[in-house]
């Protein structure tokens, strides 16, 4: 009786495996002509922009950091200083 349960659970393992690879290789869907495929400009004004936002938040920081040193801040006073002062619009 146990070698039935191990053909079955081999023929069903199988069949599971043949049906996901066959899945796996269909090819993708068509893009909608409404929303076109991101260019290159596109990308590399994604990129531009966001090593934009980092270098302003860099400087943020280190302004934000100025500031506790300013006030001799010290511990979790200085952290929770810095992390309020970075956490407000420019």
């Amino acid at each position: 009786m146990s070698r039935l349960w191990f053909a079955a659970a081999v023929l069903v393992a199988s069949s599971l495996i043949a049906t996901g690879g066959a899945i796996a290789q269909q090819p993708p869907p068509p893009l909608s002509p409404l929303s076109p495929a991101p260019g290159p400009s596109d990308k590399a004004a994604a990129k531009k922009k966001a090593a934009e936002d980092r270098k302003m938040k860099q400087q943020k920081t280190a302004s934000c950091q100025k500031q506790a040193k300013d006030q001799k801040l010290t511990g979790q006073a200085r952290t929770a200083f810095v992390t309020t002062c970075t956490s407000r619009p420019f």
